[in-house]
């Protein structure tokens, strides 16, 4: 009676880890990016990105046990198996935030790589694993051509927004322009004829003053009844 879920349990905990590592295939996708396992290459929207060999077996260990902790001990004996010094978990935290940096991502707000207080690392985006190249790589320009006819139509609506801006801001400075011309014509002329008017009105009377009776009262020919 005992054996029964004893052998059960037993076969539970042998199905257990089968269903956290994936079988042997040769891409894995997640987010914006593909790897290529077997030929130990990474790409970012299909345009290859650099990597370490060492940062890439730190991912590849990552993706396969996707969603489960991997303790920093397990990360050494990856990357270092036949290497045993004690300064080899600082080389784990920098090879960590090396990939990080590969992916655009952050320890505070992780989007690929979480960190896991006292234990190690958890990978938190869904990979999905394929052997074909072309139904992995194909689903990142899907869904870019989707984007691309509203991203088209908003460039279409903004141009034309754009160019009656443009072009009522030349109509309102044409139209400054022009008012600025007109009202600098306008205070020449009445400048012009303001003089004129202060002119002939200083004429007028000293002509006026030259011909009075009382100019020569106070001068030399003054009427003399003598003579």
């Amino acid at each position: 009676m005992s054996t029964q879920p004893n052998l059960m349990a037993h076969q539970e905990s042998d199905e257990a880890p089968q269903k956290q590592q994936p079988g042997p295939t040769r891409y894995a996708r997640f987010g914006a990016f593909l790897a290529d396992l077997e030929r130990a290459e990474l790409y970012q929207n299909g345009q290859r990105v650099k990597v370490q060999a060492k940062l890439f077996q730190a991912l590849v260990l990552l993706l396969r046990r996707a969603g489960d902790v991997v303790t920093r001990e397990e990360v050494r004996r990856q990357l270092w198996p036949e290497t045993f010094l004690t300064s080899l978990d600082a080389n784990v935290n920098t090879t960590i935030n090396k990939l990080r940096q590969v992916l655009d991502d952050s320890p505070e707000l992780p989007l690929y790589i979480e960190t896991v207080p006292r234990r190690g690392y958890s990978f938190v985006a869904a990979v999905e694993f394929s052997d074909v190249r072309s139904q992995v790589v194909l689903e990142v320009p899907n869904q870019r051509s989707a984007s691309e006819p509203l991203a088209n139509g908003i460039g279409l609506v903004w141009s034309g927004k754009s160019f009656y801006v443009f072009a009522r801001v030349i109509s309102l400075l044409f139209g400054g322009m022009i008012l600025g011309a007109l009202l600098t014509f306008v205070w020449f002329f009445s400048q012009a004829k303001y003089r004129r008017a202060s002119n002939g009105a200083s004429i007028s009377m000293s002509a006026a003053w030259e011909c009075s009776p009382l100019v020569g009262l106070s001068g030399e020919n003054h009427f003399n009844p003598r003579m």
